[in-house]
């Protein structure tokens, strides 16, 4: 089993952005490229996979995510402006491009949610995001 993490953000995380917030967060896992370089697999010196990230995604309908994540936990990185979508009465969530990255979680591994945790905080701080945490979605 695992669980889906998600990184909703206001700018891009691109490769650069991506490999520093790893570095800073779990640099004791090893990475490689699989499924035609779309998936970044990080896993232990045993081979054991611990998080799939998947490339981001810009968000075209900003409403999507209003009703993919209705009833979501969302975690706000302090310091970093939430994306309208998250705060209703803020602003025009269709005036904000937003980027959908999702860090998928092997359960029952030792650390993995929180080395989840941690690279998905860092990916939201630096692409100016919030993060979705593993939970009940309400329809």
């Amino acid at each position: 089993m695992s669980s889906d993490w998600t990184v909703i953000s206001l700018r891009e995380p691109d490769q650069r952005t991506v490999v520093e917030a790893m570095v800073a967060t779990v640099p004791e896992l090893n990475v490689r490229e699989t499924a035609e370089n779309s998936l970044l697999e990080l896993f232990t010196d045993d081979g054991e996979v611990e998080l799939v990230l998947e490339l981001p995604r810009l968000v075209r309908v900003p409403q999507e995510v209003q009703r993919l994540l209705a009833g979501a936990d969302v975690s706000a990185v302090p310091g970093v402006r939430v994306p309208a979508v998250f705060t209703p009465g803020t602003g025009d969530p269709s005036a904000e491009p937003l980027w959908w990255q999702d860090v998928h979680v092997r359960d029952g591994l030792p650390d993995a949610t929180a080395r989840a945790d941690a690279l998905c905080h860092a990916l939201a701080r630096r692409c100016e995001g919030a993060v979705v945490v593993p939970g009940q979605v309400q329809p």
